[in-house]
């Protein structure tokens, strides 16, 4: 009996009669009426509640007016466009009860870990029930006294093969003080319209009290919401001024922006940092109180950036498998290197076209990036096209072999994406034109539907774009990097460019420019020591080895994931990252023992250090005077030699 109070509370406090009505009446409205429909059926009605965000439980109402059939089932998706992941969200739900519109219990079955069957007999119904919303991030739920991020795949149910059907949106008891922030439009506060399911669940809530900058670019208006429930160091204003030049960076990049309104959602909170992208808005997350210096902004401004670019790159031009989507399972493409990876490469781009980045710092930032690409053992040992498809169960659920046999797709796929971007410069220059990875996205963006402002590719698109771009058949670049393995050579395309590429060891300098009177022969007293090759065996770790690479010295000698290192020469070793540091020290062609345990037995190898396999990567531009004056143009369309 209490349970039954608590539920007949809970439904007063989501559907007062005054929505109930409203319901019907919109259901039947002349402008609802004139609304082209996808699908028969008007909109489902959602209602959406807080009475007690300490508790992290969020109540919501599903309302049908006109099912079809008999009986009707409701679904929770099983994973978050974006994330490549089966999260079974179905888990975080509660309670789940229905009803005629009467208030006369109606049976529900649950079918599996997402879907329940509802027995309506062909009358209008409403579902009942509680989510759990506890897990901060961009991709989950979370709800407490302070803030709420509520993403919709998490929480709001759907009508197995009605996902057409508009929606409607109520959200009802908050904190006071609490405001929403949402992309979707909204008819009046508290209230907000979504044509399909799709765009329901597409369009993260965050709610609380939040500080808000608005700006407009051209015809688009923003809003850049930012919440810090514990506090932050941020300053708010530079985060808004800093997210605009790169709206109006990539506003210039592709002609112009796909929407007319846009929401930065960005939570500061010790979660962690991240983004997912939406059509018309973005979640992320960042630590609340890392904002001491200026790489700090320039970082938050880059996932800004990637985000923000997302809204053309996977949100509508898309791999075709990519949308409508089917949120009861995997959804697979090969396109993730594409759509991540080349995203990656656009977002540094853009910063450094909004002079939010420094020409110098660009260069350094793209060596780091080059260095992380060739030093990972598995970085060109499987497709990026396969590890793309295979992402559901190994980019995501990695195995202790993973860094061995794979490398992620934003990291390839970013590097894949600089040299083609060079070489789509360099052969459309050869041909008396003008090409690059910014002109390959516009040649996509123009084939988009005018009706949907979607466009839909497969590989062959991208192909074919890159090739109108360059002016000849690329297909043998993307045949070699992307569904092959051989390695990507960014420096040669970096040094065709009009560059010098030094390949150094960690604390080396390159030498003087040509002409610097600083390299001047110095006395050899005040020359300072070179640099040695620190000793290597490749592992890693904190207490056990969690990882061995692929051809080391550790692997050669026989050690593996999970053992505990305790002893090197008979010296005690507290820790994997202590071992590390020891061999470090050492000379490469050391022989050491190193006992450790396995699985509790102690075990014992002998091991012959080898020479730190990393490096230190320069690209410095050479001297101007130097360049044909072809080049030179050719380099300063690509590397602007100032930020102002």
């Amino acid at each position: 009996m209490a349970h039954e109070r608590a539920l007949s509370r809970r439904r007063r406090l989501l559907l007062p009669a005054a929505w109930c009505l409203a319901g019907a009446l919109l259901a039947a409205s002349p402008a609802e009426g004139a609304r082209p429909r996808k699908a028969p059926g008007g909109p489902i009605h959602y209602t959406l509640a807080l009475p007690e965000p300490a508790s992290r439980w969020v109540e919501l109402s599903m309302q049908v007016p006109d099912p079809r059939g008999k009986s009707s089932v409701l679904a929770m998706p099983a994973w978050a466009p974006g994330s490549y992941l089966i999260r079974d969200f179905g888990r975080h739900v509660y309670e789940l009860q229905a009803e005629t519109l009467e208030g006369e219990a109606l049976p529900v079955t649950r079918l599996d870990k997402q879907r329940w069957r509802v027995e309506h007999g062909g009358a209008a119904f409403r579902v009942d029930y509680r989510v759990y919303a506890d897990e901060l991030s961009v991709r989950t739920s979370y709800v407490d006294d302070r803030m709420g991020l509520l993403n919709g795949t998490s929480v709001f149910l759907y009508l197995e093969g009605e996902l057409e059907r508009p929606a409607q949106l109520r959200v009802g008891q908050r904190p006071a003080g609490w405001d929403v922030h949402t992309s979707l439009p909204s008819s009046m506060p508290g209230r907000y319209e979504a044509p399909d399911y799709d765009a329901l669940v597409d369009a993260p809530l965050l709610l609380g009290e939040a500080e808000v900058r608005s700006f407009r670019v051209g015809e688009s208006s923003f809003d850049f919401v930012f919440v810090a429930p514990s506090g932050s160091n941020a300053d708010v204003d530079r985060l808004a001024a800093d997210s605009q030049k790169v709206v109006e960076a990539f506003a210039d990049i592709m002609g112009g922006l796909p929407f007319s309104h846009y929401e930065f959602l960005m939570v500061a909170d010790a979660a962690g940092g991240g983004g997912l992208e939406h059509k018309d808005s973005t979640a992320m997350i960042l630590p609340p109180f890392m904002f001491t210096n200026d790489e700090a902004y320039l970082k938050a401004a880059r996932l800004v950036a990637h985000e923000f670019f997302h809204a053309w790159n996977v949100k509508r031009i898309h791999d075709v498998e990519l949308g409508p989507f089917d949120y009861a399972q995997e959804t697979y493409t090969d396109l993730l290197w594409f759509h991540e990876g080349f995203t990656e490469t656009m977002e540094a781009r853009a910063v450094l076209r909004a002079g939010l980045m420094d020409p110098q710092a660009y260069l350094a930032d793209l060596a780091k990036r080059w260095e992380s690409y060739r030093s990972r053992p598995g970085s060109d040992h499987t497709p990026i096209s396969q590890l793309s498809r295979e992402a559901w169960i190994k980019t995501y659920k990695p195995s202790p072999s993973h860094r061995n046999v794979a490398v992620s797709y934003y990291l390839k796929g970013d590097m894949i994406g600089v040299a083609l971007d060079l070489e789509l410069r360099r052969r459309a220059a050869a041909h008396g034109r003008e090409g690059s990875l910014e002109g390959l996205f516009r040649r996509l963006w123009a084939k988009r539907d005018p009706k949907t402002q979607e466009l839909p590719i497969t590989r062959d698109d991208v192909v074919a774009a890159a090739s109108a771009e360059a002016g000849e058949d690329m297909s043998e670049f993307f045949a070699r990097h992307v569904d092959g393995t051989v390695p990507v050579d960014l420096p040669a395309g970096i040094e065709a460019m009009g560059f010098e590429v030094f390949e150094l060891l960690p604390g080396q300098s390159p030498p003087p420019p040509e002409g610097d009177a600083s390299k001047a022969e110095t006395p050899k007293a005040e020359k300072p020591e070179a640099p040695k090759a620190k000793g290597w065996i490749g592992i890693g770790g904190s207490g056990e080895l969690a990882f061995v690479d692929a051809g080391s010295p550790a692997e050669a000698a026989g050690l593996a994931v999970g053992d505990e290192p305790v002893a090197l020469d008979g010296a005690k070793l507290d820790s994997t990252g202590a071992l590390v540091e020891r061999i470090a020290s050492l000379a490469p062609g050391t022989r050491v023992r190193l006992e450790f345990f396995r699985r509790g037995r102690l075990d014992r190898r002998f091991v012959r250090v080898a020479a730190d396999p990393a490096r230190d990567w320069v690209f410095r531009p050479r001297e101007q005077a130097s360049l044909t004056p072809e080049l030179a143009k050719l380099r300063a369309a690509w590397w602007p030699e100032s930020s102002e």
